[in-house]
């Protein structure tokens, strides 16, 4: 499969893209868009635009990868509003964040999924794979987080598929 990313960027200036630059690139931060398998991939980028008001709203990721597909929505030397620890947070101002749509309500990623990120993070820093809940220790990528039994041998073992046999340490 060859990856083909498609660009989708947010507008520069709506709540969901401040055009700010992110400060050191350290980290990749892998979430789930969930529970909900069925969405198209385009969903939540279109969600981060218009938001409940109709208005937008200060959340975003730089890729959102479903199956074979991955859409880019930010540049990657900018901030997304992805990890939740504020404007000032590492997660957000260091990391490039990718949201996953799970192929099913429990969180897990499909085997196509997989072969996309692992892809698309072969085209990225070469940086260390973090959860969201590293950040803030939300249940996301909730398939993958201690808040489920073996969430975080489901981690190691994720890891270990996206960056071969090696696992690059989620230490912060």
């Amino acid at each position: 499969m060859a990856l083909k990313i498609e660009q989708l960027l947010i507008p520069v200036g709506v709540p969901a893209r401040p055009g700010t630059k992110l400060s050191n690139i350290d980290t990749i931060t892998i979430h789930w868009i969930g529970p909900y398998p069925r969405q198209a991939v385009e969903t939540p980028r279109n969600w981060w635009l218009t938001g409940p008001s109709g208005k937008g709203m200060q959340a975003s990721a730089h890729f959102i990868v479903k199956d074979d597909r991955c859409i880019q929505c930010l540049p990657i030397d900018e901030i997304g509003w992805h990890a939740g620890d504020g404007a000032r947070g590492p997660g957000n101002t260091r990391s490039i964040g990718i949201e996953v749509i799970p192929m099913n309500e429990a969180g897990e990623f499909s085997e196509r999924t997989i072969a996309t990120l692992k892809e698309l993070i072969a085209t990225l820093p070469k940086v260390p794979l973090v959860r969201h809940y590293e950040w803030t220790k939300k249940d996301c990528p909730r398939f993958y987080t201690p808040h489920v039994v073996d969430g975080d041998a489901r981690w190691d073992s994720l890891k270990e598929q996206l960056n071969g046999k090696e696992i690059v340490s989620d230490v912060l």
